[in-house]
């Protein structure tokens, strides 16, 4: 883990990896201070290990412009995205994870049309701002901390036409949006079969939410800490 040791080490720019097999590896692509590269249509599976002893599937480092698209992943730990901008994760199926996608620190990525199976987590961003995240499917993110979506001191950020059923929380919103005067905007999605729809800890009030539904949930939305 501590040498990052995987299938495919890159750094450098413009460069396509595609339509590969990279199995029995403890992180499958590592993309380190590289840009406009494109990650597509490649299989990844870790080794037969616990969850968090896996390696990642496609870990961005300090990477911007790059496109992660159409590849199939399970049994992996996360596909991780720190430190790293302007980057689309698009069209992937990722499955029976920790965390389907992690970003921290990582502003304005598009992440889009993916389907988000069975992980202990779908999507969480810790302090990353003004990220897209449209028409994904997030389907049994359960145990204790499952969650379909996540936000850790985030702000500017949409969700449109996003699917996020049968997760022990739907949506966790934690002091998000963060910076003054910033929204989240929630528009159109579905919440539905979920033990908790919506759950905001200590939210400053700027989260709006228009035409979505919510449909078979134990509880559709809960409140802790301050919610004013």
């Amino acid at each position: 883990h501590d040498r990052v040791d995987a299938g495919v080490a890159l750094v450098g720019s413009g460069n396509v990896i595609e339509n590969n097999s990279i199995e029995d590896c403890l992180f499958g692509i590592d993309i380190a201070q590289s840009n406009e590269n494109v990650v597509r249509g490649n299989r990844i599976h870790s080794k037969a290990r616990n969850t968090a002893l896996r390696g990642d599937a496609i870990r961005l480092w300090y990477s911007f412009r790059n496109q992660i698209l159409e590849n199939q992943i399970s049994d992996t730990r996360d596909v991780v995205v720190w430190y790293s901008a302007d980057n689309v994760i698009s069209r992937n199926r990722v499955e029976r994870g920790r965390y389907a996608l992690h970003t921290m620190y990582a502003n304005k990525n598009i992440v889009e049309d993916n389907d988000f199976l069975e992980n202990m987590t779908g999507i969480f961003l810790m302090y990353s701002d003004g990220v897209e995240i449209r028409r994904n499917r997030i389907l049994g993110a359960q145990g204790a901390a499952g969650v379909g979506v996540g936000f850790k001191e985030s702000s500017s950020i949409v969700l449109e036409d996003n699917d996020v059923v049968y997760c022990a929380t739907g949506i966790l919103l934690d002091v998000s949006p963060y910076e003054p005067d910033t929204v989240i905007r929630f528009e159109r999605n579905r919440f539905a079969y979920n033990g908790v729809a919506v759950k905001i800890i200590g939210a400053f009030g700027n989260n709006t939410f228009h035409d979505n539904t919510f449909e078979g949930n134990l509880a559709d939305l809960e409140l802790s800490g301050r919610t004013e």
